[in-house]
């Protein structure tokens, strides 16, 4: 084998090891990116209270929902401008994490959206419920459940309290009692201090 034959075969596997080489450092480096982005252990190092209450929550379990998923916006695959290097690096590491109510309710609405289904039925058979009509009404989804995942929640379930309930409903029991309209949402009566 010649020597020029010989230079020639180093000079392409050096270049493939080269590319090889910062192939996997792109890669490495992407992953560190993303990890340091969308992990709950760094989201944990600002906000251990609300990681702890997260980790015990039965209504979005740690093991199954992560912080990013509720507090980033949507992955979207194809850009919207011109900048495509910039929306991919957004894509990869989200710029920015919100808990602003907009946000997380789209992010709720992302999972959920038949609750806004005409047809759609309360899964607990307590109360008479269309979440459509409330949002037409305005409300985001955190206005009644804001503690839908940084709460424990023994009894599974993330429903508002009778007294956030009245929070907006309260001039429906103005007056004498043939007036209180518990019927309207409620199948049957509780007794006084039952929550079921």
């Amino acid at each position: 084998m010649s020597a020029r034959k010989f230079k020639k075969k180093f000079r392409l596997l050096f270049a493939f090891f080269i590319l090889i080489l910062l192939i996997s450092a792109g890669y490495v480096t992407a992953f560190l990116v993303r990890y340091s982005a969308t992990s709950e252990r760094v989201c944990r190092q600002c906000h251990p209270e609300h990681s702890e209450l997260w980790r015990k929550s039965n209504g979005h379990p740690w093991d199954q929902t992560s912080c990013f998923q509720c507090h980033s916006r949507e992955f979207k695959f194809t850009p919207e401008g011109l900048n495509v290097f910039q929306h991919f690096r957004d894509q990869l590491a989200p710029p920015e994490y919100l808990a602003d109510d907009e946000l997380t309710t789209q992010r709720c609405l992302d999972c959920h959206l038949d609750v806004l289904e005409l047809n759609y039925k309360v899964k607990k058979k307590v109360i008479q419920f269309n979440h459509r009509y409330h949002r037409d009404e305005g409300l985001e989804c955190v206005d009644c459940h804001r503690s839908a995942g940084h709460e424990y929640m023994t009894e599974g379930t993330n429903r508002p309290t009778v007294t956030e309930c009245l929070e907006c409903h309260i001039r429906e029991f103005e007056g004498p009692p043939k007036n209180q309209k518990c019927l309207n949402c409620h199948d049957v009566m509780l007794a006084p201090g039952k929550t079921r």
